[in-house]
């Protein structure tokens, strides 16, 4: 006989709920933003531009006269130690405007050279300006980049359905955001739901938002019921909910990846572990 039944994918430690954020650029505010994020239980992605790393300039825009000085490869290798390092391209193109040939540099010799910082693989990336095109993305899945963060932000708490067109939930400059964060911890979700912020540390000097941003952090950190992880940590954590492999009735799964999954079935958690299989009971 037909059994309908309702399978939901959860976040790691069987969750509904996960947080993240992303800051570009890899300029000296990180520093403090990061002790903020350590404080709060946060935990985030930064996107640095290789060929950019060590330099003194000072960033002048309407609305900003600010620092924008960037870490060394030796500073960023200690300060950004306990969070994701990912790709911002080797100069900051707009890769949507520039030749395959250059998108492939400015994407695979920026990977390479993070990587002799964080000595694994690097597979993240923001696109500089948050422009990309089909093309862009075809290049950066050659160069092993899993996902691409954009600018345009959605208001809402989706899984993204195309990692490299990643958009995020908002601009930590947005008047929206504390109103989203409440919501965001208000609502019990049928299925799992993401907040990703997003911005720039210099902002922070630019705007005197700092005290702002330390609020938001201390209503939305160290919850039970939210998982914070970096931008790679939750793509990687999908990619092995993807990899569960079910048998033909359903009644068992097997996890082949070295992740431990969680799942909500019929209104049961089930932990699958790493190369396991469970049976997924009855009713």
């Amino acid at each position: 006989m037909l059994r309908l039944r309702t399978d939901i994918p959860l976040f790691y430690g069987g969750k509904k709920k996960a947080f993240t954020v992303s800051y570009d650029d890899g300029v000296t505010q990180d520093e403090r933003l990061i002790s903020l994020m350590d404080a709060y239980g946060i935990k985030g992605t930064f996107n640095l531009n290789a060929g950019l790393m060590g330099d003194r300039d000072w960033l002048v825009q309407p609305g900003i006269d600010v620092s924008h000085y960037k870490f060394s490869k030796e500073e960023a290798a200690i300060i950004y130690k306990n969070h994701e390092i990912a790709v911002h391209s080797m100069t900051h193109p707009a890769l949507s405007k520039v030749p395959r040939a250059m998108v492939a540099y400015e994407t695979a010799e920026c990977k390479k050279e993070l990587e002799e910082i964080t000595r694994k693989p690097v597979r993240g990336m923001a696109y500089p300006f948050g422009t990309y095109n089909p093309a862009a993305q075809d290049v950066l899945k050659s160069c092993g980049i899993a996902y691409a963060r954009t600018v345009k932000s959605t208001y809402e708490f989706q899984i993204p359905k195309d990692f490299l067109a990643w958009d995020p939930t908002c601009h930590h400059t947005e008047e929206c955001m504390e109103r989203l964060g409440d919501e965001f911890l208000e609502m019990e979700p049928e299925e799992p739901a993401l907040f990703y912020l997003w911005g720039h540390a210099y902002e922070f000097d630019a705007y005197g938002e700092w005290e702002r941003i330390e609020a938001f952090f201390k209503k939305i950190g160290k919850k039970e019921e939210i998982w914070y992880a970096t931008n790679l940590e939750i793509v990687e954590y999908l990619e092995a909910v993807d990899r569960l492999i079910y048998s033909a009735t359903g009644d068992y799964i097997s996890n082949p990846s070295a992740r431990d999954v969680w799942m909500e079935i019929d209104g049961e958690i089930y932990c699958i572990g790493s190369g396991e299989t469970v049976i997924i009971k009855k009713k």
